[in-house]
């Protein structure tokens, strides 16, 4: 049932999502959307409580939560551009940082009884995604590798004491970016995304070694046929039991010409 909670901490074996007994989840996600973005916050505590939207997610039937966030708002000495506007329904978090903010948001949602998915959705806030933006890769001119590692660690070990923070989905939707095209077990340091995603999933499982790791596939997160030749669920020891992989499918990726483009140059 979407209402039970499982027994904790979940656990993959072979295709399936386990609990701590090995009984079969299904996790029934949505996405809230904002925090990565200028506004520093989630859409719609401009409206409601964060516990009124935290009960809406519950009440539709839904049980966890993925929450994007940007290396921005871990690192960057920020304010809420517009918190009057943006946190109307929530003044008590108006003079709050964006990362207090946050952590107000994951408490309305498991306080609810929800699981919280970590996505690490860009490095500086903004909307995502284009091949223009910069920030199709892990790093960043602004963030380099160091940067995002230690974003995550950080992440991880700022909600290990919360059961209900369940996973941590690596990077949103990797793709070119400065000419650079993510690659998956080919080797690069500066493009393999395989390579990356094992030294990322070694900081949080560090700090947290009961969370889901969530590996988004390459070319806007499309494209997984490359895992069976370097299989970091299995080759890796630590991960063993750990990785979920996860593909975007959008409408649009049907006709969208970078996409196909993107697809179709990865086997040059």
């Amino acid at each position: 049932s979407v209402g039970e909670l499982p027994s904790l901490p979940l656990q993959t074996s072979g295709r399936y999502i386990v609990d701590a007994h090995g009984q079969r989840v299904r996790l029934h996600c949505v996405n809230w959307y904002g925090a990565h973005m200028p506004q520093m916050v989630a859409n719609g505590l401009n409206t409601r409580s964060a516990e009124e939207i935290a009960s809406a997610i519950a009440d539709l039937r839904f049980n966890c939560i993925r929450l994007p966030f940007s290396l921005d708002n871990v690192f960057g000495n920020f304010s809420v551009p517009s918190p009057k506007a943006s946190l109307a329904a929530n003044p008590a978090l108006e003079s709050e940082s964006p990362l207090k903010i946050f952590d107000a948001t994951v408490k309305a949602l498991t306080d609810r009884g929800l699981m919280v998915i970590l996505n690490n959705h860009v490095s500086s806030s903004g909307w995502c995604c284009t091949e223009w933006d910069h920030e199709g890769l892990w790093y960043t001119d602004r963030y380099p590798e160091s940067a995002w590692l230690e974003g995550l660690s950080f992440m991880a070990a700022r909600y290990r004491d919360n059961p209900l923070v369940v996973g941590f989905d690596l990077r949103n939707e990797l793709r070119p970016a400065n000419s650079v095209r993510p690659t998956w077990g080919k080797g690069a340091e500066s493009s393999d995304w395989a390579v990356a995603a094992v030294k990322g999933a070694e900081r949080v499982l560090k700090e947290n070694d009961g969370l889901l790791i969530i590996v988004s596939g390459v070319y806007f997160s499309t494209f997984l046929c490359d895992v069976p030749s370097r299989p970091i669920h299995m080759e890796v020891p630590f991960l063993r039991g750990r990785v979920v992989y996860t593909a975007h499918e959008y409408q649009w990726f049907n006709y969208h010409l970078t996409v196909r483009a993107g697809i179709s140059a990865y086997f040059l």
